[in-house]
């Protein structure tokens, strides 16, 4: 199961760097393409995860603890029951159209891709969608009771996990990419209790690594979207469970930007736009050396030793009790890639 830890997002607020994570992650390039433009039949580029097509819901959807299956993607809804009605958050088909939240809109009849705990249009009750390469996620607080969450907050992700790791990195010139079409076009908070601590929503990339010499498990989060006004940066922390690199697409030391990639924003927005993330073996290094430093342990410097187990889309929200926040976004052909790219990156 893809695990979780804390808040995503690090940023500065008075020159600090203030990060988490939570693991189980206006400024949008105009030139940014479909995501099924990266194919495993270009050269140099083969398919570690390709993009899924998801005829049905059977055994796709999961909450909580629920133990979850490897070499296909899946949804998992964590922290977002409520405890008045029976059932959990995903035990009800919706039959709502729920693309005016989440701007996917699957075939009809919805309910058969859209599930809930609730199948309310008028209070737009949660729903998670799956259909064919396409998902949607609409989380709505006022719908859930709230519990305490030990270092994060309820969130949905889009998942995958290898029986088989891949090595994305042990060929001469390889490099980590993963990509998506994503729209984020609704996010909404209420500050009912009026103090500082006003609810959070992030949406992020996220990927497990192992380094097989020892064996030790780090992670990487990779934030594209954070409501709040604050200045993105890159660092290295720990959740007591994992290792991990909190980066921002934007970010060039844990990620070398994509022209062709929408770059971090704080703004929503409607309609598919390209999030490429690129991780060349030097930003690995930089991760492998950066979390050496700050926690004294001893990773490989050799980035073939490191083997890719898992990679999702995570959207969180954050709220204190009595607060209420509202996330909307929507994903299709999501995938990773091996990309073997020559020495000189502009031949």
């Amino acid at each position: 199961m893809l695990s979780h830890g804390k808040d995503v997002t690090c940023y500065m607020k008075r020159g600090i760097p203030l990060c988490g994570i939570y693991l189980v992650i206006i400024m949008v390039i105009t030139s940014c393409g479909n995501a099924s433009n990266l194919k495993e039949s270009n050269d140099g580029i083969e398919a570690i995860a390709s993009p899924e097509c998801i005829n049905d819901l059977d055994g796709r959807f999961f909450v909580d603890a629920e133990p979850t299956p490897k070499d296909t993607f899946y949804m998992i809804v964590r922290h977002q029951d409520n405890s008045s009605a029976p059932g959990n958050a995903v035990s009800l088909p919706v039959h709502y159209d729920a693309s005016i939240h989440t701007g996917f809109k699957p075939p009809e009849p919805y309910e058969k891709w859209q599930l809930g705990k609730f199948d309310d249009a008028s209070s737009a009750s949660s729903v998670y969608q799956l259909h064919c390469k396409s998902g949607g996620i609409h989380m709505n607080s006022w719908d859930t009771t709230w519990k305490p969450v030990v270092g994060g907050g309820p969130n949905t992700i889009y998942a995958y996990e290898f029986s088989e790791p891949a090595f994305p990195w042990a060929e001469e010139g390889s490099e980590l990419q993963l990509q998506a079409n994503l729209q984020l076009p609704y996010f909404e908070l209420w500050d009912i209790n009026k103090n500082e601590q006003k609810p959070v929503g992030q949406l992020s990339y996220v990927i497990y690594l192992h380094d097989h010499t020892i064996p030790h498990a780090i992670a990487v989060v990779m934030n594209i979207f954070d409501h709040r006004q604050m200045t993105p940066v890159e660092a290295v922390l720990h959740d007591t469970g994992v290792s991990f690199a909190s980066t921002f697409f934007g970010g060039t030391r844990y990620l070398t930007p994509a022209s062709d990639s929408g770059e971090w924003t704080n703004q929503t927005w409607k309609g598919w736009k390209l999030y490429r993330a690129v991780m060349t073996k030097d930003n690995l290094l930089n991760i492998v050396t950066d979390i050496n430093k700050a926690h004294s342990t001893h990773l490989s410097l050799n980035p073939a030793d490191y083997k890719l187990t898992a990679i999702g889309i995570m959207q969180e929200t954050f709220r204190e009790e009595g607060d209420q926040v509202s996330m909307s976004s929507s994903f299709s052909d999501f995938g990773a890639y091996r990309v073997t790219v020559p020495k000189d990156r502009n031949e």
